[in-house]
C-alpha cells in the first residue's frame, strides 16, 4: 500500500503575462452608406410612427371641430372684434393637423425605392427585403461593400472551467487566470482552491430549502466553473478602460475540451460572444444548440452545453422564434434523452436560482437566467402533452417519487481536489444508501417554485420592510382581503406574466384531453394546485388573482382611437390572472373511486365571501369590463374604442360566483343589480348568435339567465318598469318600447328563437325554462309580449314543426305550460295575454285536435303551394323573426316558419302576424355574417345541446304536480352515473325520422291544453266575436277592462284554486356538461393567445403557446389569412425582419442528415 501523503496547500505559480495575439477586436462595422439607406427605406415605409401621427392628428383635428364653435363663441364674448378674427387662428390649426395627416399618409402612396443606384451584394439586398436580382448601374469607381472577417476563434488551450485541469496543473493556467484579473500573492486567498471551491459553490451551504437533480455542478452552472468570477472582474476591468472582451478572452481561457468537439464553447465564451457581437451573434449560437439537440445522443447532464439555454435568450419572442415547432419535435421523437436532459436542466436551475440566497443578484442568481427557465418550459410542455407515446413517460418523469443526493453527499461531491486520494481511483467509494433521500415529485417541485416566485422580493413584489423572508405572501391589489394596494412596476408584472403563463401552460394539459374524459381524468397539476392544505397560500393568490382582474378599467379617460397607436401591456397580466383563476375555481376534483374526493379549496373558499363590501367589488369590476364592448358600439365615433377581449371569462367567472356562493346570489338579485347582467347577458347572446365560433358564449348567457331565473325573487323583480331603454345598443333596442323587465325578456327570447338562422336550436329548451321559471311571478304582460308569446305558439304547433322530429313537441309542451302557469297564478293580473288565448282560441282547439293524416295533409298542401311560388323547400322548419318585430337587430330579417294558410284547420284568424309566412331555404348557417367570416377564434361551441330537453320531456300534463315544489340546490355532481340531464347536449338527432300513430299517441294526449281550453270554454260564450275582431275596438277595450272579473266564474275559478305548485328547473351539472364547460373555458383561453403580440390586433405580451400543436378538447378552424391594412401596415422593417428570422431558422450545420430536416411529426391543427 502506497503511504499515504499529508495534505498541503497547493502553491500557485507565479503569474505568466498573457500573450498577445493581436487585435481580435471586430469593432462596429456599418455599411458606409447605412443612413442613406435607411433614410429612404423608412420615407417609404408605413410603420407605427406614421400610425402614432396619423392618429394624434386625428383626435386633435376631431376636438377642433368638437369644440372649435363652443370657443369661438366663448372669445367673442370676451373680445369685441369680428367673425373673422377668431376663426383664422383655429382654421390654420386645422390646416396643421391636416398637412400632418396627409405627411403621414404619403408613404401609402409613394413607389417602393429599389435602391439600384447603390451597390449593395444579393445578400445585403435580401437582408433589407428588396429584390436580390437587381443590379447596381455600371458606375466607374464604384464596388461592393462587405464587412471585413475576422477570426472568431484563437487557441485551443484546456479551459480552466473544465473538470479535467487541476489548481495544481503544470501549464498554470488556473494561476495565470487568477493572476490575470487582480493583483495577489503566493499567500493571498486569491489563489487559494479552498477559496476557489468556496466562490464555486456559490455559498450552497447557506441556501436552505428544497435541492434537485443535478444541481449547479451537474449542469455547468456558472458559479461551478468559475464563469461568474471570470465575468464580475471583466466588467470591472472594462469599467476602468481596459481591452475588449474578445481581446480578454485569450487570457480567460477560450473553450472547453468536451467529448463533442474543441469547437464547442464554453458558457464563458458564448456570454464573450454575445457581449462582443450582439444579439445575432448570441442568437446564431443559441439556433446551433437547438440543432444539436436532435444530432447528438445523449449528451452528457454535466456538459456546459445546457448552460446555452438560460444564458443566450434575451427575450420571450428568442425563445419561441429559434425554438421552433419543428425542432422540438425533431428531438422529443428523435433524441428523447436529451429531451428530457433538457427539461431536468432547466428545471433544477429554476428551482437553485428561486433557492440561491442572492436571488436576483445580477452576478450571483441573475432574474434573467430564471426567466429564461420559465420560457423554455412554457415553450417545451405543450409538445410533451400533445404526444400519445409519452403518456407513460411524462407520468413516471413529472410524477414519480425521486431520489437524490442528500446534502452531505453534495458537498462530499464537490470537493475539487484531495492531495490524500490516490491518483490510479482505485479505492473509490461505492454509493451508498445514506446518501440518497426521498423527493417529491418533479412537477410538484416545480409547481412548489412557481407558486413561491409568484410572491416573491424584488422579483414579483416589492421589498417588504415587515417581511421575514423573501418569498411574503401578500396580496397583490387592493380589494377581496386587503385594503392597501401593494406597489408595483413594469418590471414586476413583466415576471408576474411570464410565471402564469407557465402555470397556464402546465393546467393546460387539459386541451390535449377529449371532452368526455376531462372531467373523469382530470389533469394533475390542477388537483395539486387545488389540493393545497395551505390556506395562507391559497387566500394570497386567489385574493391576487381576483383583485388583479377586478381593479382593472379598460373605460378610464383617453383619447379616442388611442388603441391604435398605443396598446396597454397589463392586459395580458389582466387576463393571464382571470383566466387562472377560473381554471382553478371550475376545475372539479376527479373522483379516484375511494371515497369522497379531495377538496378544491380555491372554489371552497371563494364561495365563503359573505362582506357586502366584497361583493360589491366583485360586481362593480364585472360590470365594468362587461359593459365596455356594449359601451363600444353605441360611440358617437365608430371604432374609437375597442372591446376588452376577456368579457366571455368574465360572464364565466359571473356565472361561477353566483353557483359557488348563495350570499353573492342574493346579494345581487336582492339588491336588483340582476337587471344589469340580465340586460348584458342578452347583449352577448344577440351580439353572437349568427357566429358559429362563439356559440359557446350564447349558450352559456342562456344558462346564466336560467341560474337567475331559478330565484324566486329574481322573477318578482322583472315587473319592474324598464327605464332608460333607448340608451341600449341598436341591436338588443326596443323602440318606443314602455315596458316591464318580464316584457324585455319575452320578447328577447323571442328574437333570439326567430333570427338565430337555426344556431341556437340546441338551447331553445333552456330558453323556454327561463319564461317557465319566472313565469308564476309575471304580471302585467304587455301586448306586444302577448303577441310574441302566440307567434312562439302558432310556429311551435305547425304541423311542418310537430313532426320534423321526435322532440319538437316538448318544446310546444313547455311553451304551453308557460301559458297555463301565467293563467293560474296571475289570471288578474294579465289581462292582454288571456284576451290573446281568446282571440287565437281556434288555433289551441285545432291542436287538441290533431291527427297525423291531417297534419301530412296540410304539410302537402303549403308544399304544393310553395312549388306553385317557385320557393325552395324547407329542409328542416326553424322560427324565424315576423315583419311587425319590435328588436331592429343587425342581422337581416326573415319571414316565420311553419304558420298553416287561411282557412285551413289550422289558421288562426287575422291578427298582427298575418303577415308572417314559411321562410325557405336550407337549414345553413349564415354566410352573410362578417364575424362568421373573418373570426379567428377557435369553434368551441361543438355539437352540445343543452340541458331543457330531458328536463321538458317530463313535463306533461299528466306529470304535473308530482315534482315537488322548490327548486334543488346550486351543485355539481362529478359522477358519471349521476342523472345526466345534457345527454341530449351530445347527442346527435336521428336523420330521417318518420313520424307514427303510435307515437303521436304517447304525448298528444298529455298535452297541457286543459287549463286554456277550460278558459275558452268558460269565458268564450260571454262574450261577443266582434269584441275579438280588433284590439284597438271599444268592445275589445271594455273586454280586456273586464276580463279580470271572470276568475269568479266556477269553472275559472277551479282552475286558480288547484294551480300547479311552483316548479323551478335549475341547470343540472354532470360530467358530460362539465366537459362542455371546460372546453369552452380553454377554448377562450387558446384563442386569446393564439394572435401573438407583435400582430395586429393581438394582446401585447401573447406568444402563441398552444399554436400548432395538437389540441383534443376542441376543434381549431384554420382562418383565412389577412393582408396588410391601415391597422397592420406592411412594409421594409417587416420584410427585414421576417427575412432575418427566416434565414437564423432555416441554418444548418455540417453534417446534418438531410432526412431529419422535414418535419417528421403528425399533421398538427395549424391556426
Amino acid at each position: 500500500m502506497a503511504a499515504l501523503s499529508l495534505p498541503s496547500t497547493p502553491r500557485a505559480t507565479p503569474p505568466v503575462p498573457p500573450t498577445a495575439e493581436g487585435d481580435l477586436t471586430p469593432g462596429k462595422w456599418r455599411h458606409p452608406q447605412l443612413d442613406e439607406i435607411v433614410r429612404r427605406q423608412n420615407a417609404a415605409t408605413f410603420d407605427d410612427k406614421n400610425i402614432k401621427k396619423l392618429g394624434w392628428n386625428a383626435a386633435a383635428l376631431t376636438l377642433s371641430w368638437t369644440f372649435g364653435p363652443a370657443l369661438k363663441k366663448h372669445s367673442l364674448q370676451l373680445f369685441d372684434t369680428s367673425h373673422m378674427v377668431h376663426e383664422i387662428p383655429l382654421f390654420i390649426v386645422q390646416i396643421f393637423f391636416i398637412f400632418n395627416i396627409l405627411v403621414a399618409l404619403y408613404p401609402l402612396f409613394r413607389a417602393k425605392d429599389d435602391l439600384s443606384d447603390i451597390p449593395l451584394t444579393p445578400t445585403q439586398r435580401s437582408l433589407l427585403g428588396l429584390d436580390p436580382s437587381v443590379t447596381p448601374p455600371a458606375t466607374p469607381g464604384t464596388s461592393f461593400v462587405t464587412p471585413p472577417r475576422y477570426r472568431l476563434s484563437t487557441s485551443r488551450k484546456p479551459s480552466p472551467a473544465s473538470r479535467q485541469s487541476s489548481p495544481m496543473s503544470a501549464n498554470g493556467s488556473f494561476s495565470e487566470r487568477r493572476s490575470s484579473i487582480g493583483t495577489s500573492t503566493h499567500y493571498s486567498p486569491v489563489s487559494s482552491p479552498l477559496l476557489y471551491k468556496a466562490v464555486s459553490n456559490g455559498g450552497r451551504e447557506s441556501v436552505g430549502g428544497r435541492e434537485s437533480f443535478g444541481g449547479r455542478e451537474s449542469f455547468g452552472g456558472r458559479d461551478s466553473y468559475g464563469g461568474r468570477e471570470s465575468r464580475r472582474e471583466s466588467r470591472k476591468n472594462q469599467s476602468l478602460g481596459s481591452a475588449s472582451p474578445l481581446a480578454r478572452s485569450n487570457s480567460l481561457g477560450e473553450s472547453t475540451v468536451s467529448s463533442v468537439g474543441p469547437s464547442t464553447p464554453s458558457p464563458l465564451r458564448d456570454q464573450l460572444l454575445f457581449s462582443a457581437m450582439g444579439a445575432s451573434e448570441s442568437k446564431l449560437v443559441f439556433k446551433q444548440g437547438i440543432f444539436r439537440l436532435s444530432e447528438e445522443q445523449e449528451i452528457p447532464a454535466d456538459d456546459p452545453y445546457w448552460t446555452r439555454f438560460w444564458e443566450l435568450p434575451e427575450s420571450t419572442e428568442d425563445v419561441f422564434s429559434l425554438f421552433t415547432p419543428a425542432d422540438i419535435r425533431r428531438t422529443r421523437d428523435h433524441s428523447l434523452p436529451n429531451f428530457r436532459t433538457l427539461i431536468l436542466a432547466i428545471t433544477s436551475r429554476l428551482v437553485v436560482l428561486k433557492n440561491h440566497p442572492s436571488f436576483p443578484d445580477p452576478d450571483l442568481a441573475p432574474e434573467r437566467d430564471l426567466l429564461n427557465c420559465i420560457r423554455i418550459l412554457t415553450r417545451l410542455l405543450p409538445y410533451v402533452y400533445e404526444s400519445e407515446q409519452l403518456e407513460l413517460w411524462e407520468e413516471n418523469f413529472f410524477w414519480a417519487r425521486r431520489k437524490r443526493k442528500t446534502r452531505r453527499a453534495q458537498i462530499i461531491g464537490e470537493v475539487l481536489f484531495d492531495e490524500a486520494q490516490p491518483e490510479n481511483g482505485s479505492e473509490t467509494t461505492a454509493p451508498r444508501t445514506e446518501d440518497y433521500e426521498d423527493a417529491k415529485p418533479l412537477a410538484e417541485e416545480l409547481i412548489d417554485t412557481l407558486m413561491d416566485l409568484l410572491f416573491f422580493a424584488d422579483f414579483t413584489i416589492p421589498q417588504l420592510p415587515t417581511a421575514k423572508s423573501k418569498v411574503s405572501f401578500s396580496i397583490w391589489q387592493s380589494g377581496v382581503g386587503c385594503n392597501t394596494a401593494m406597489g408595483s412596476n413594469k418590471a414586476l408584472e413583466s415576471n408576474r406574466c411570464e410565471i402564469l403563463r407557465l402555470l397556464l401552460t402546465l393546467t393546460g394539459k387539459a386541451m390535449y384531453l377529449p371532452a368526455n374524459t376531462l372531467p373523469v381524468q382530470g389533469v394533475r397539476a390542477i388537483t395539486y394546485i387545488t389540493t393545497c392544505q395551505d390556506k395562507q397560500a391559497v387566500l394570497t393568490l386567489l385574493c391576487s388573482l381576483l383583485n388583479t382582474a377586478m381593479k382593472y378599467n379598460p373605460a378610464s379617460w383617453r383619447v379616442p382611437y388611442d388603441h391604435v397607436v398605443w396598446k396597454d401591456p397589463r392586459q395580458i397580466l389582466v387576463i393571464y390572472c382571470v383566466q387562472l383563476l377560473l381554471v382553478l375555481l371550475l376545475y372539479p376534483i376527479p373522483e379516484d373511486g375511494r371515497g369522497t374526493p379531495p377538496k378544491n379549496y380555491y372554489r371552497h373558499y371563494f364561495g365563503r365571501l359573505h362582506r357586502p363590501q366584497d361583493f360589491q367589488f366583485l360586481v362593480d369590476g364585472m360590470t365594468r369590463i362587461l359593459n365596455q364592448p356594449m359601451q363600444a358600439t353605441i360611440s358617437y365615433l365608430p371604432g374609437s374604442q375597442r372591446s376588452v377581449k376577456w368579457a366571455p371569462e368574465m360572464l364565466i367567472l359571473f356565472w361561477e360566483t353566483l353557483q359557488c356562493n348563495k350570499r353573492f346570489r342574493s346579494f345581487i338579485i336582492d339588491s336588483n343589480r340582476s337587471h344589469d347582467f340580465l340586460v348584458l347577458c342578452i347583449f352577448y347572446a344577440m351580439e353572437y348568435r349568427l357566429d358559429p365560433s362563439k356559440q359557446g358564449v350564447v349558450r352559456m348567457c342562456i344558462f346564466i339567465l336560467q341560474t337567475m331565473s331559478a330565484e324566486s325573487t329574481f322573477g318578482k323583480s322583472l315587473t319592474k318598469s324598464f327605464e332608460a331603454q333607448e340608451t341600449l345598443p341598436q341591436s338588443i333596442r326596443l323602440p318606443k318600447f314602455r315596458g316591464s323587465y318580464a316584457d324585455y325578456l319575452i320578447m328577447s327570447i323571442h328574437t333570439l328563437m326567430t333570427t338565430s338562422k337555426g344556431n341556437l336550436d340546441t338551447v331553445y329548451p333552456a330558453l323556454l325554462i327561463i319564461l317557465n321559471n319566472v313565469a308564476p311571478y309575471i304580471e302585467r304582460i304587455s301586448p306586444s309580449a302577448c303577441s310574441k308569446v302566440i307567434q312562439l305558439f302558432s310556429s311551435m304547433s305547425a304541423p311542418s314543426f310537430l313532426l320534423a322530429n321526435e322532440t319538437n313537441h316538448t318544446l310546444l309542451a313547455s311553451l304551453l305550460d308557460f301559458i297555463n302557469i301565467i293563467l293560474e297564478h296571475k289570471f288578474t293580473d294579465n289581462p292582454y295575454l288571456v284576451y290573446s288565448v281568446l282571440k287565437y282560441k281556434q288555433r289551441f282547439e285545432a291542436v287538441r285536435a290533431f291527427t297525423l293524416e291531417s297534419g301530412q295533409q296540410e304539410i302537402e298542401r303549403q308544399n304544393e303551394k310553395r312549388k306553385a311560388g317557385s320557393a325552395d323547400v324547407p329542409a328542416s322548419p326553424r322560427f324565424s323573426q315576423s315583419e311587425d318585430d319590435l328588436h331592429t337587430p343587425s342581422g337581416p330579417r326573415s319571414p316565420l316558419t311553419g304558420i298553416p294558410e287561411e282557412n285551413s284547420p289550422f289558421a288562426i284568424g287575422n291578427d298582427d302576424s298575418d303577415n308572417e309566412h314559411e321562410e325557405e331555404g336550407a337549414h345553413t348557417p349564415s354566410q352573410s355574417s362578417p364575424s362568421a367570416q373573418t373570426s379567428r377564434r377557435p369553434s368551441v361551441a361543438s355539437t352540445t345541446d343543452d340541458n331543457g330537453v330531458q328536463q321538458l320531456r317530463a313535463m306533461s300534463e299528466k306529470a304535473r304536480g308530482k315534482k315537488p315544489a322548490g327548486h334543488p340546490p346550486f351543485s355539481r355532481q362529478n359522477s358519471m352515473t349521476s342523472q345526466t340531464s345534457m345527454s341530449a347536449l351530445f347527442t346527435p338527432s336521428a336523420s330521417g325520422f318518420t313520424p307514427t300513430v303510435p307515437w303521436l299517441e304517447s304525448w298528444l294526449p298529455e298535452l297541457p291544453l286543459h287549463t286554456i281550453l277550460t278558459i275558452i270554454s268558460a269565458i268564450a260564450p260571454h262574450i261577443p266575436d266582434t269584441a275579438l275582431t280588433n284590439a284597438a275596438s271599444p268592445e275589445a277595450r271594455t273586454l280586456i277592462h273586464n276580463l279580470p272579473s271572470f276568475s269568479e266564474e266556477p269553472e275559472v275559478a277551479g282552475i286558480i284554486s288547484e294551480a300547479t305548485p311552483v316548479r323551478v328547473q335549475s341547470f343540472e351539472w354532470s360530467a358530460l356538461s362539465m366537459g362542455w364547460y371546460e372546453s369552452l373555458l380553454w377554448g377562450f383561453i387558446f384563442s386569446s393567445e393564439m394572435v401573438v403580440g407583435s400582430a395586429s390586433g393581438a394582446t401585447p405580451g401573447t406568444v402563441g403557446v398552444w399554436n400548432g400543436t395538437g389540441i383534443k378538447l376542441f376543434r381549431v378552424q384554420e382562418a383565412a389569412a389577412q393582408g396588410p391594412t391601415l391597422m397592420a401596415p406592411k412594409g421594409a422593417v417587416d420584410a427585414v425582419g421576417s427575412n432575418l428570422v427566416q434565414r437564423i431558422g432555416n441554418l444548418r450545420l455540417r453534417g446534418r442528415n438531410s432526412q431529419e430536416l422535414g418535419n417528421n411529426a403528425p399533421s398538427a391543427r395549424e391556426v
